[in-house]
């Protein structure tokens, strides 16, 4: 259980917006002829930025991590 939970906070998040994404993408396909198209397309383009972005700041958050553990370290 623990592990499903680890998972869980560190992907439940993501996969969310990649759900609600999807769901934006597909509703894009669908309405051919609407003048909504386009601004579903940029919608779900903004979703998958938003998850390259918290990969991005989790990066950025643990390597600051690192650095300051290994400073305590010395």
């Amino acid at each position: 259980m623990k592990g499903f939970l680890r998972l869980y906070m560190n992907y439940g998040l993501m996969a969310s917006i990649l759900v609600a994404t999807s769901l934006v993408g597909v509703l894009a396909y669908r309405i051919e002829g609407s003048r909504w198209r386009w601004p579903l397309v940029a919608l779900a383009f903004g979703g998958l930025g938003t998850i390259a972005g918290i990969f991005w700041i989790r990066r950025y958050v643990d390597k600051q991590t690192k650095a300051s553990e290994q400073g305590s370290q010395q």
